[in-house]
């Protein structure tokens, strides 16, 4: 369920903004045109709750 992965993904990323912006990004990066969006934010979810909190925190630039 949707709901218990981002649970899961909010230990790795405690800031909802910060989430919220990556999972977006994932999102995009991820998605394959045969596949259900739906699923493929289901798994960039997932895959942030795997990473370890300091792998996923990466500083951007502001243009």
């Amino acid at each position: 369920m949707r709901s218990e992965a981002i649970f899961r993904a909010k230990k790795t990323l405690s800031n909802s903004y910060q989430l919220c912006q990556t999972a977006a990004k994932a999102t995009r990066r991820m998605h394959v045109p045969s596949q259900n969006p739906q699923d493929t934010i289901n798994s960039a979810f997932e895959k942030i709750a795997a990473d370890s909190p300091v792998a996923t925190v990466k500083p951007t630039k502001v243009s």
